[in-house]
């Protein structure tokens, strides 16, 4: 491992700190935010600790395959349990990825300050989307039988 690569693992600095309060009581969503958080992290102390962006940009672009991969997860399950909030949940995942959109173009134009300042704003949206939209997503998927082993099938 390179002297970078330690230091974006070993670096006590975090922007997100997983508390039972972000907890939307389904393990597998949990599971995959502690991740995302952990991901998040890693950009943030990227940006903190000044690496270039030959190390940012795929510190960047795997949070945010993980926070596609995440999405398309939540989506299927609410599809699959006929979530009534569905299309709203949708919404807001589509407006987090066109600001991430926005944002990766301004970083590859060069504003520096546009890293921090979405750093901030995605870390606001996490805490916010987790303990209101998620966390209605996980109390609707605890008042349905659940059944882990089959990959969130229906108990029938």
């Amino acid at each position: 491992m390179d002297p970078t690569e330690e230091t974006l693992n070993t670096r006590p600095s975090a922007l997100l700190e997983w508390v039972p309060k972000y907890s939307v009581h389904v393990p597998e969503i949990d599971q995959q935010h502690q991740v995302w958080f952990a991901l998040v992290n890693r950009v943030y102390q990227a940006v903190l600790y000044g690496c270039g962006k030959e190390i940012l940009r795929p510190v960047l672009a795997e949070t945010t395959q993980y926070t596609f991969f995440h999405f398309d997860h939540e989506e299927k399950l609410m599809a699959e349990f006929d979530y009534p909030e569905r299309e709203e949940h949708i919404r807001e995942h589509r407006d987090l990825a066109r600001r991430a959109r926005e944002f990766s173009e301004r970083v590859e134009n060069g504003e520096c300050a546009t890293m921090l300042e979405y750093l901030v704003f995605l870390s606001d949206w996490i805490k916010e989307h987790t303990t209101t939209t998620d966390r209605r997503l996980g109390d609707y998927l605890q008042s349905h039988p659940l059944d882990y082993s089959s990959g969130f099938a229906r108990n029938n």
